[in-house]
């Protein structure tokens, strides 16, 4: 087998396992995305859920701290009424103020804790849509994926071990020269020649190469886009 036939075999093995790539496409990548996701979302809803304990944990403390300290209001101002000084009366008004004082900024914390915790439960209940409409579209794109890698798993396993076969037996320096031009171009090294011109890029190909080309010598390569020419028998 020359080195141009060599080369060719090689491209079809090549073009083969890209079908293949092609075939799962961005998938894999969109599965890994989605979990990324669910598991972004099943964090934040557990981070929720555990603020909204701690949160009511701290209401109920202040619902008991209000109910005290109303209860020692009711009981200074029942105080006032059997006091016998000013200085007396002025003393359970002081306490009387300080208790509603400190009665206030505890129903100032419990609304904002409220209001926290209100907004906590939206954003719950709407996560937990989403996680539930992403779960599903998890699982069917897994399913999915799945699928076509079951089928694809074999072919790819067996063309690999092909290439890597095919790979062996071309020279480093030919072997290097086609990977450049494979990165460099999608993929596509080697192409053939269409009557006088590239197949690939379409530059126009000398007569003496066309034949040298014809007769199997070389290799050569376009001088327009680099790629190996071969030529296609009918």
């Amino acid at each position: 087998m020359s080195v141009i036939q060599k080369i060719v075999a090689l491209q079809h093995l090549d073009s083969q396992l890209q079908d293949i790539a092609e075939l799962l496409g961005d998938l894999p990548g969109k599965v890994n995305a989605l979990k990324d996701e669910e598991s972004s979302l099943i964090l934040s809803v557990e981070s929720g859920k555990a603020r909204i304990k701690e949160l009511n944990l701290e209401l109920n403390k202040f619902e008991g701290q209000m109910v005290d300290i109303k209860g020692k209001i009711d009981k200074h101002k029942d105080q006032l009424f059997l006091v016998t000084t000013n200085k007396q009366y002025d003393a359970l008004q002081h306490e009387i103020d300080h208790l509603k004082s400190e009665l206030d900024k505890i129903e100032i914390q419990s609304l904002e804790f409220t209001e926290e915790k209100e907004s906590l439960e939206e954003r719950i209940k709407s996560e937990e849509e989403n996680l539930e409409s992403l779960s599903r579209d998890l699982v069917g794109r897994r399913k999915k994926l799945e699928v076509l890698m079951n089928n694809s798993s074999e072919e790819k396993a067996k063309l690999e071990s092909e290439r890597n076969e095919q790979r062996g037996g071309i020279d480093g320096a030919t072997l290097s020269r086609y990977d450049r031009i494979h990165n460099a171009r999608r993929g596509l090294s080697v192409v053939t020649v269409q009557r006088s011109a590239c197949g690939g890029c379409g530059a126009f190909i000398p007569p003496q190469i066309i034949s040298e080309v014809r007769a199997g010598r070389g290799p050569h390569t376009c001088d327009s886009c680099s790629r190996f020419l071969y030529w296609e028998s009918a």
